[in-house]
């Protein structure tokens, strides 16, 4: 049986014990992803991030496979083997002032004189393959509701001149097997294809390459309701409607500066945005 000085000293061991236990440490923002209301001392918050939660790669009303025979106009058919491309500068505007994510990194970067220099960019850049559909864009803690989303087919002009050996490993711009950098002078590729002019199976593909100065400044600006709510990730979902990039496009023309022209002029129309 307990006695009262037995519960008595019970007690006093238990709130001793109490006394004594390290506090609990978590995030008290309420804004941030992982806020905990029951912490004792605020630490380690996580806020919210801009994300494309599901990139859909489509070709028309189909789903685009690798390698897979599709019609690109009446009657005519090839094999879009392979689709690569950099993303990068996004923005979503909010009462018409664009706010873009908050992540920044400092690279090397080659300056005028051939000398190397340390240059700090957002660090938004997003480097697009059929073997992932979903990319988190960085930090972004703005809530309310947007009208647009806009980003760069490619990477700003100024940062053509990352030197690509010299940012961290896993980066997007790091050396990639594709060979989408092309030299100091030209630097890195916007969109690269690779594709059979027509589903014969002795057809060897072509590779089309679009980058400097081709292609300059690539904005695509998509409107619509946009809601985030603050303390939770910002998601976005895009569909990439390959078939876009070959209208009025004929792979039957040997010459690929023409089918180039056309399909840059095709870009702004393959993406929709959508919440």
């Amino acid at each position: 049986m307990w006695n009262f000085c037995s519960l008595l000293l019970l007690a006093i061991c238990l709130f001793f014990l109490a006394a004594c236990s390290e506090p609990r440490k978590a995030c008290l923002d309420i804004n941030a992803t992982n806020f905990d209301a029951a912490a004792d001392e605020d630490c380690c918050c996580e806020y919210p991030q801009l994300r494309i939660d599901s990139l859909l790669p489509r070709f028309g009303t189909l789903v685009w496979k690798p390698d897979t025979a599709y019609e690109y106009s009446s009657g005519k058919w090839f094999r879009l083997k392979s689709v690569v491309y950099y993303l990068s500068d996004f923005q979503v505007f909010q009462n018409g002032i664009p706010i873009p994510v908050s992540d920044t990194l400092s690279f090397q970067t080659w300056g005028t004189s051939g000398d190397t220099t340390a240059t700090t960019f957002t660090n938004d850049f997003q480097l697009i393959r059929r073997n992932s559909t979903a990319y988190k864009l960085g930090t972004f803690r703005t809530a309310g509701t947007f009208e647009s989303v806009q980003f760069l087919v490619g990477i700003p002009a100024a940062a053509q001149n990352i030197i690509p050996g010299l940012t961290p490993d896993g980066h997007p711009l790091r050396l990639q097997g594709e060979n989408l950098w092309l030299g100091r002078d030209t630097g890195f590729v916007a969109l690269q294809l690779v594709l059979t002019r027509d589903t014969l199976s002795g057809t060897l593909p072509d590779t089309v390459t679009i980058s400097r100065p081709e292609i300059e400044n690539i904005l695509v600006k998509k409107d619509g309701i946009f809601e985030h709510e603050g303390g939770y990730d910002f998601k976005l979902k895009v569909i990439a409607d390959y078939g876009e990039l070959f209208r009025d496009v004929d792979l039957s023309g040997s010459d690929i500066s023409v089918w180039k022209s056309k399909i840059i002029a095709n870009i702004p129309n393959v993406f929709h945005v959508l919440q």
